[in-house]
């Protein structure tokens, strides 16, 4: 997350598998479940089209949980501007991480920290 946010594309693919696959919120939403980014080719259109569709895009991790299955669970708030209209926007999000060999090998985003809580069996909090 700390090189998403200093813009530092290589440091952040340094921590990404090769072989990853980046489930977002946004993509599921519009192209259903089988939209995904796969690969680090894939993380370079992530990357681009993220940072040219809106500008000042951050996220912050409010709470960060170790579900002991090689999976993270991050809860918190992402934010951005419309490049166009300079509206400031954000939203809640929660991630599902799963890490292997200390890279991130795939991570689904969910709109609420609801549904990213009862995707790994933790609808009560």
């Amino acid at each position: 997350m700390e090189a998403w946010q200093r813009d530092d594309y290589d440091s952040w693919l340094a921590t990404l598998d090769p072989a990853i696959e980046w489930h977002t919120g946004l993509e599921r939403l519009v192209e259903g479940t089988e939209s995904f980014y796969r690969g680090h080719d894939g993380m370079r259109r992530l990357w681009d089209g993220y940072r040219s569709q809106f500008e000042d895009f951050e996220v912050e991790a409010q709470e960060l949980r170790d579900l002991g299955d090689d999976r993270v669970l991050l809860l918190g708030r992402f934010g951005w501007r419309g490049p166009a209209s300079g509206i400031a926007t954000e939203s809640p999000l929660g991630m599902v991480v799963t890490i292997r060999g200390g890279k991130i090998i795939r991570s689904v985003d969910y709109f609420s920290h609801q549904e990213a809580l009862k995707a790994v069996g933790l609808e009560d909090g």
